[in-house]
């Protein structure tokens, strides 16, 4: 891994659409895998939240484990029911997702400021 870049997850559907991605960036693939395996085991105890985002315009999703981002939509939906169905399969994709093939290596970023104070 060159410097400046972190490891990220993505949670992939059968049609391979994102469903989700890790809200944190990793320094290594290892910790990447371990952050996943914490996330299964815990799924049920994550709190969802669902908030409006680009002038209240678009709507996003994201999970927290006590009052820390875990997992974050990959894209913003016109609809809420749109984020609320693409939520769904994330779950339901956590809960029998597998071993990933190999941690997607990205260059560090943060959260956009508008989901940062935006969601409720």
């Amino acid at each position: 891994m060159r410097a400046g870049q972190a490891v990220v997850w993505r949670l992939l559907g059968a049609n391979n659409r994102h469903l989700g991605q890790s809200e944190e960036t990793f320094p290594d693939a290892a910790g990447c895998l371990a952050a996943i395996g914490r996330m299964q085991q815990r799924v049920d105890r994550h709190r969802a939240v669902i908030g409006t985002v680009e002038h209240g315009q678009l709507w996003r999703w994201r999970l927290e484990f006590e009052s820390v981002p875990v997992a974050c939509s990959t894209r913003a939906f016109r609809r809420q029911r749109e984020c609320q169905y693409n939520l769904g399969l994330f779950l339901a994709g956590v809960a029998g997702a597998g071993a990933p093939a190999r941690p997607l290596s990205l260059p560090a970023r943060t959260a956009p400021a508008a989901l940062r104070g935006s969601l409720v």
